[in-house]
């Protein structure tokens, strides 16, 4: 991640790790079943890559939704993740063991589903952040929409957002298997308190 240094990129990790631990008690909460969540690659690109690195990673026979959340004050940007709606309705079925008025098979229960999980994951992340800086960070209300590449480029436009965070995630639920992938698209003058929030971690754990 040529972004950050090998000290940087090796705390994000971490971090990550810390904040989606904190996801991962939250999910099992929600759903009444013990859950874990993986990340297995992360990295960091141009907004320029966004939308390309966005779609490569879709199955193309499949349907997904994407879900979209502008975040403000200390930082400043948009959450967005992607989730096939097969995953989506995976996870409304768990939901639904524990809440039987869910219908896997109702889209806006789904929808509904799939704004919680989003916003357990976008939270737990970048509530840490505010944490490490002793500030807070705003959401605005998310918004949840059927796939179309199109959308990708147009949530730059007019936003001066430069960098983007690649997050995939995997979520296990009672042997049931949920796949994601967050993109943090910041501007660059959050990018680079970002990094500070980074420096900060690096501080308090070497100190």
């Amino acid at each position: 991640m040529s972004h950050l240094t090998e000290i940087q990129t090796e705390a994000m990790i971490e971090l990550f790790n810390i904040a989606y631990g904190m996801a991962t008690s939250l999910i099992s909460d929600s759903i009444g079943m013990h859950s874990t969540m993986y990340v297995p690659e992360m990295e960091i690109v141009s907004i320029d890559e966004f939308s390309n690195v966005a779609c490569n990673a879709i199955d193309k026979g499949k349907g997904y939704f994407i879900v979209s959340q502008v975040f403000l004050n200390y930082l400043e940007g948009e959450s967005v993740m992607l989730m096939s709606t097969r995953s989506a309705k995976a996870l409304t079925e768990c939901y639904a063991k524990m809440d039987e008025s869910l219908n896997p098979d109702d889209p806006d229960d789904v929808k509904s589903c799939t704004l919680e999980i989003t916003n357990i994951v976008s939270s737990a992340l970048l509530g840490r952040i505010a944490d490490l800086t002793n500030t807070e960070i705003y959401f605005q209300p998310p918004e949840i929409h059927i796939f179309d590449h199109t959308k990708l480029a147009d949530m730059n436009r007019n936003q001066e957002f430069t960098q983007v965070i690649v997050i995939k995630i995997i979520i296990d639920v009672d042997s049931t298997e949920i796949k994601g992938n967050m993109y943090i698209l910041l501007k660059e003058d959050s990018f680079g308190k970002f990094k500070q929030a980074l420096d900060y971690f690096i501080e308090s754990y070497s100190g």
